[in-house]
């Protein structure tokens, strides 16, 4: 019986702190659907797992926001040179 009451405890706690570095890690406030970073880390530590839950559901960034975090760069950033594919370009010429 303790020992379940442990799990589900650490289960709480482990969401609790996954959300909350989720949250800090956004680099932009225009990335959550909704709220600032400010706003959701009130809501996460103030709420505790609650609040992680809410984060889950109304705050955190979709999976095209969260490719470009992982990827350091920010969808706002202009596209790289387009990539030329090998053969494409003519042989240098002969010096």
């Amino acid at each position: 019986m303790e020992w379940g009451i442990v799990l589900v405890w650490a289960v709480f706690v482990g969401a609790w702190i996954w959300a909350l570095i989720d949250c800090i890690r956004v680099p932009d406030d225009r990335d959550f659907r909704s709220g600032t970073k400010v706003i959701w880390v009130i809501v996460i530590v103030l709420l505790g797992f609650i609040g992680a839950i809410i984060y889950l559901l109304a705050g955190r960034p979709d999976g095209s926001t969260r490719s470009a975090l992982g990827s350091g760069t920010s969808p706002s950033d202009p596209p790289g040179p387009p990539s030329v594919p090998p053969g494409a370009l003519p042989p240098p010429p002969a010096g």
